[in-house]
């Protein structure tokens, strides 16, 4: 028995790729177009921000775009 292929959209595939390397990087995908890295679980803080940067490294960023 022959299996036919698995056909997607582009969109979906770049969303599909974008989740997979973000959570490469330690963000978790919490819907779509939200992510959260979790940079100090014993922080208090979730900074909410579009974009990061390096400099957020130790901290806990929700990233929503």
């Amino acid at each position: 028995m022959e299996m036919s292929p698995l056909h997607i959209t582009e969109e979906e595939l770049q969303a599909e790729l974008a989740a997979i390397e973000a959570e490469s990087i330690g963000r978790l995908p919490l819907g779509q177009g939200a992510y959260l890295h979790v940079g100090n679980p014993d922080a208090l803080v979730i900074n909410v921000v579009g974009v990061s940067d390096e400099g957020m490294a130790g901290m806990n960023v929700l990233l929503v775009g």
